[in-house]
């Protein structure tokens, strides 16, 4: 008896043939040579018929399709197995199997359905000035279109933009298609350190034996931790960094003074420069005698720090004056 096993299969159409059909030929089995407990065998399948469509030959062993075949196409399709015997080989039944396709058509099949989202976190961390964009991801058919927004300010899924301190609130994230859901997300914004200013005397100018104090002002978030670079490191600085002290102002501390704001998110650095006064300096020193006569229009006589001034009479008066500590005694001439 023949018979003819078809399987249609949404996109192929195969035919599995046992035995031929007067337009096809029967595949041919062979099993060569003695069939030995522990030794290999060759079993050939071979099918000696052009076809235009595509042929597959597969050798079964009861229902186990044999692996590690060697499958050839010339002249005609054929398909050789060497499988070990074993004991579990007696009174099974081995199969040549031909599969040809004869021609095939495939459709896309589209489910329309309500849109969802597969990737939206609803905590999000920003660095005030990088360029971000909502990663909101949403599935559903027809694809939807993804939406986040605080108050009249929206921004697409994917849309870049630079960030800023104001971004940071609770936004609405829509996905809308056939049907439109929602989820609410909470944007941080997060800042690095930028130093605003050093606080100081007044034209960074100190006279000797001053106290002098440098503030340094930033801001960042997370809150910077405050570090400083000073031509002596014998200074005071504050437990929370922000403060340098010098007490009794000497030569040695003149220089400049770096302050350093740093966080998680990078650094900021601003410096400032502290002088003294030149020796003889007339805008720091106000002489008077010991009768409170007040020297006025200095000038210069010798390189020793002796001034002449005008006063009523116009008296000259000797001035003596020690370089770092301005203590002033007038002597007439």
């Amino acid at each position: 008896m023949q018979c003819v096993y078809v399987w249609v299969n949404a996109v192929l159409w195969i035919f599995t043939v046992a035995q031929a059909q007067d337009s096809i030929m029967e595949p041919v089995l062979e099993i060569r040579g003695p069939v030995m407990d522990g030794e290999t065998v060759d079993i050939v399948c071979s099918w000696n018929y052009k076809s235009e469509g595509k042929v597959n030959l597969y050798i079964k062993l009861g229902e186990e399709t044999l692996t590690s075949c060697t499958q050839e196409n010339t002249p005609y399709p054929k398909v050789t197995c060497e499988p070990e015997v074993d004991k579990n080989f007696h009174g099974k039944v081995v199969t040549c199997e031909v599969q040809l396709v004869i021609r095939s058509k495939s459709e896309t099949i589209f489910v329309n359905s309500d849109p969802f989202f597969t990737d939206c976190p609803k905590n999000i961390t920003w660095v005030e000035g990088e360029k971000k964009a909502f990663e909101c991801k949403a599935g559903g058919y027809p694809p939807p279109n993804v939406t986040c927004s605080m108050g009249s300010i929206s921004y697409k899924e994917g849309e870049t933009f630079t960030v800023s301190k104001s971004m940071a609130g609770k936004y609405i994230c829509k996905a809308h298609s056939i049907d439109t859901v929602s989820i609410e997300i909470y944007v941080h914004v997060e800042s690095k350190p930028s130093i605003l200013h050093i606080d100081g005397p007044p034209e960074s100018q100190v006279t000797a034996g001053k106290n002098v104090t440098l503030t340094c002002e930033a801001y960042g978030d997370p809150a910077p931790a405050y570090s400083w670079e000073t031509p002596k490191s014998d200074v005071e600085i504050s437990s929370d960094g922000r403060t340098v002290s010098i007490w009794d102002m000497k030569p040695a501390y003149k220089g400049t003074y770096t302050c350093k704001a740093q966080n998680k998110h990078g650094n900021d650095t601003k410096s400032l420069t502290l002088t003294m006064p030149a020796f003889g300096s007339q805008a720091a020193l106000h002489p008077k005698s010991d009768t409170g006569l007040e020297a006025s229009n200095w000038r210069i006589l010798g390189s020793r720090g002796t001034r002449a001034c005008k006063k009523r009479r116009s008296c000259i008066i000797s001035v003596t004056l020690n370089q770092w500590f301005p203590t002033v005694v007038l002597k007439y001439p």
